[in-house]
């Protein structure tokens, strides 16, 4: 589920999320946990075994952006669903942290 849609300040000619290239893509701000949460809700009550967030970023942002991803995916553990994101480059401390918060799998595509 794309939890930040468009935006994103890299320039790849291919990608529709790119702030650079006028697409049907409409920029949406980064999704509450509430909002998380009643999705994957809803994606378990269907079958879900797993539960995956996606962001338009270059790189995870540090603070409280971040906080609430790390918020969304306890949230998704808690529900019993393996949890995955992908978001863009980490540092290591990002990658380390998001483990702790029980992260299953990462998908960089950077």
């Amino acid at each position: 589920m794309s939890i930040k849609t468009g935006g994103c300040p890299e320039d790849c000619g291919y990608c529709s999320q790119s702030a650079h290239h006028d697409t049907a893509v409409e920029r949406t701000p980064l999704m509450t946990v509430a909002e998380v949460a009643e999705r994957a809700a809803q994606a378990r009550q269907l079958g879900a075994t797993r539960f995956c967030l996606g962001a338009a970023w270059r790189e995870a942002p540090k603070g409280p952006q971040f906080e609430q991803v790390l918020d969304m995916v306890r949230t998704v553990r808690d529900l019993g669903m393996e949890a995955c994101v992908t978001l863009g480059m980490l540092t290591d401390e990002q990658a380390h942290q998001l483990r702790e918060a029980g992260l299953t799998a990462y998908n960089h595509n950077l």
